[in-house]
């Protein structure tokens, strides 16, 4: 069963974390200590090793190319006479870089499992909505940012719903190439959004929204006492990275 903290106390602890995640020493026992805090994070939204693991080889050619930027782009001692650009220095850097994003996405998956794209956008906008006396639109940029988070649940469920679709319908004894049922594929899914954005239109315009964008769920209620232990480790962190 996955945890459901209020959105507001998860913001404040993915604001809090991702500083000393991403600027915090490698070396340093604060950044280990943020580790343990993103892997805490990930069991209690119950993500699994086989949902991470398959995630993260979907950014092997992003890993790799840090290597080789920061191998190419770092000086130091070389690595090999024949490589004559990467250095050792620069390979230890790219690796860190890759830690470092590899902690952020599990964080991010982690804050996706517990929370859903307009709770952190309500909650994103009760800490920002004093900004608005000054004249800036917050309101309706974080409700064009929730349509989008939407649009791309829903897009990921289409490609979903078309792929086992194609499957089923043509299967494996189809005589058309791999050109064919690309394009087979994505003339269905095409289809799907079109009409699933069509739906979506008329529902907003029959709710009296017609600039076409969702209210924002403006996430209201009295914090307790225990919502707030949520924030309070990375909050302590982040104090002792920023003043250590």
């Amino acid at each position: 069963m996955k945890i459901r903290p209020d959105p507001r106390v998860t913001v404040l602890a993915f604001a809090w974390l991702v500083p000393v995640l991403m600027l915090a020493s490698i070396d340093s026992v604060v950044w280990w200590i943020g580790c343990g805090w993103v892997w805490l994070a990930a069991w209690a939204a119950s993500l699994s090793w086989r949902f991470v693991g398959r995630g993260l080889w979907r950014f092997r050619w992003l890993f790799l190319l840090l290597l080789l930027i920061h191998g190419l782009m770092t000086p130091g001692e070389l690595i090999w006479s024949e490589w004559l650009f990467v250095t050792r220095e620069g390979v230890i850097a790219g690796v860190h870089q890759g830690l470092r994003l590899l902690m952020l996405a599990v964080l991010a998956w982690s804050v996706a499992r517990i929370t859903t794209p307009m709770a952190l956008v309500g909650a994103f906008y009760f800490y920002l909505r004093g900004v608005e006396r000054f004249g800036i639109p917050v309101g309706r940029g974080l409700s064009l940012l929730g349509f989008c988070l939407s649009g791309l649940t829903r897009f990921r469920e289409q490609a979903h719903r078309v792929r086992q679709g194609m499957e089923s319908r043509l299967g494996v004894a189809h005589s058309g190439g791999t050109l064919e049922r690309w394009s087979l594929a994505g003339q269905a899914l095409l289809s799907a959004l079109l009409w699933d954005l069509r739906r979506r239109e008329e529902g907003l315009r029959a709710r009296g929204f017609d600039q076409g964008l969702p209210p924002i769920g403006r996430v209201t209620g009295r914090l307790h006492r225990s919502d707030w232990l949520l924030p309070l480790g990375p909050g302590l962190l982040w104090l002792c990275w920023l003043f250590g």
